[in-house]
């Protein structure tokens, strides 16, 4: 089942990242401003804000089984020849980030309403449409660009954990997700193994003993490298519906 998990995730997200050029307005969230700004309800907007509404059940699976940015961040960090030690997200970027995407896109909304060029929100999913014209794909070509030097560059998904709109929203959520990585602390070593190969730069062994075994990290894209990497299968992400009780039959 672990390697499963960790190849389903693989083939899934080469999948969306073929597909993105074609949906590249369907699927990039950076298009909910331009939603917004429209006052329009697009299928960029009902994608993401699903994303969000599940993350407190799910975690960040939009982020790790969808986002074309993350994908490529994370293909190119892997061949990437600069290798940072792990840093906590700044807070202060990760609430300007969405703060500012919200804030101009609906003062722009509220102007337009203002002016009388739209006269109430719309549910037009279609609105921005899937055609990939001049100027879209070199929105796209700059996206690309942009996550492969930010791969090469910075740590770990760098962007997602600190200037990602969508990735903030959703680490909220993720916070008292119940889909997560749980360590059988009798058979875990702290060799770190799992460590070398998580997407999001998680500290996983320090969750050995400070919370029995359970990372409740918001970070974690439930990728499932941390399974699979793992000799001992010591960790498996499972369903914990309550980490209170499943505390307690721990230190039973």
């Amino acid at each position: 089942m672990k390697t499963k998990l960790s190849f389903y995730n693989t083939v899934i997200r080469i999948i969306f990242l073929l597909l993105t050029p074609a949906f590249f307005q369907v699927f990039g969230f950076a298009f909910i401003w331009h939603s917004i700004y429209w006052g329009v309800i697009t299928f960029v907007v009902m994608i993401w804000t699903f994303f969000i509404l599940i993350s407190p059940l799910f975690g960040r699976i939009g982020c790790g089984w969808f986002c074309f940015m993350g994908t490529v961040q994370d293909l190119t960090f892997d061949n990437s020849a600069f290798k940072i030690k792990r840093k906590k997200p700044i807070i202060l970027l990760r609430l300007f980030a969405p703060i500012a995407f919200f804030t101009s896109s609906f003062i722009f909304l509220f102007i337009h309403i203002h002016t009388g060029s739209i006269g109430h929100i719309r549910f037009i999913p279609n609105f921005l449409g899937s055609d990939l014209n001049h100027h879209y794909q070199y929105v796209w070509l700059y996206d690309t660009l942009g996550a492969v030097l930010l791969g090469i560059l910075l740590e770990k998904r760098w962007a997602c954990k600190n200037l990602c709109v969508m990735g903030s929203l959703c680490a909220i959520g993720a916070t008292y997700s119940r889909l997560i990585p749980v360590l059988d602390i009798d058979k875990c070593n702290k060799c770190k193994r799992c460590e070398t190969v998580c997407l999001a730069n998680i500290p996983i062994t320090e969750y050995h003993a400070s919370n029995n075994g359970l990372v409740t990290n918001s970070e974690c894209l439930l990728c499932g490298r941390c399974t699979k990497e793992c000799n001992k299968n010591a960790i498996a992400i499972k369903f914990v519906w309550s980490r209170k009780k499943y505390g307690q039959l721990i230190n039973k």
